[in-house]
Parts: structure tokens; C-alpha cells; sequence
């Protein structure tokens, strides 16, 4: 499972991102689109493709960048539904884990 310290906080973009991009382009992404520091490790990134079915999270560790990624093989990633228009939203670890976890096709509200 996903490994960050107690301080760790969690954004995920508030729209679908082209997964084709790696550590540089989805770090561009923070910076320019989300407006936040990709180098903080004390944060990480979640972003989702188009059609749900891929996820990756952006970590700066001490020393280098973390790339997570996931494929659902069956169902979908539990596509967010925000509560106000921004352009990255903090979401618990608690969240994410269910996010990662549930396939169904349901929403829920961030």
C-alpha cells in the first residue's frame, strides 16, 4: 500500500490528466495548473485519466521522484465529484485509499 508519513497531504487534480505523461510532465502539471510546489514531499499529486481506468500519484521523495500507478483491470476508479470549481482539491488518506479501492461506477463527493 501507498506509503507516506502522517504529514503527508493529498491533491488530486480536478480534471482528467493524459496518463502517457510521466514524473516531468505530471510535475509540470502541479506547477502550472494545480499552482503548487511539486518538490514538497511533505505532498503528493492524484491524477486519473479520461475514462477512469488509470491513476497515478506524483511523490517527491528526499532524493528523486515516486510514480505510482494504477490499471483497473476491472470496474473503474470512483470518479470524484467536486463541490466547488478549483483546480486541485485536498483529499484525506483515508479518501484516497477508498478511491483506489472502490471499482464500482458510483460518485462521490470531494
Amino acid at each position: 500500500m501507498i506509503n507516506f508519513t502522517n504529514r503527508t497531504h493529498y491533491f488530486i487534480s480536478s480534471t482528467p490528466t493524459d496518463m502517457r505523461k510521466g514524473c516531468e510532465g505530471l510535475a509540470n502539471i502541479v506547477r502550472e495548473f494545480m499552482e503548487r510546489n511539486p518538490l514538497d514531499y511533505n505532498e503528493a499529486f492524484i491524477f486519473y485519466s479520461k475514462d477512469y481506468r488509470k491513476v497515478k500519484i506524483l511523490h517527491y521523495d528526499i532524493n528523486g521522484w515516486v510514480l505510482y500507478s494504477k490499471r483497473f483491470t476491472e470496474g473503474k476508479f470512483l470518479k470524484p465529484e467536486f463541490m466547488e470549481s478549483k483546480k486541485s482539491h485536498e483529499i484525506s488518506r483515508e479518501t484516497l485509499i477508498l478511491l483506489l479501492s472502490t471499482s464500482v461506477q458510483t460518485k462521490i463527493a470531494i
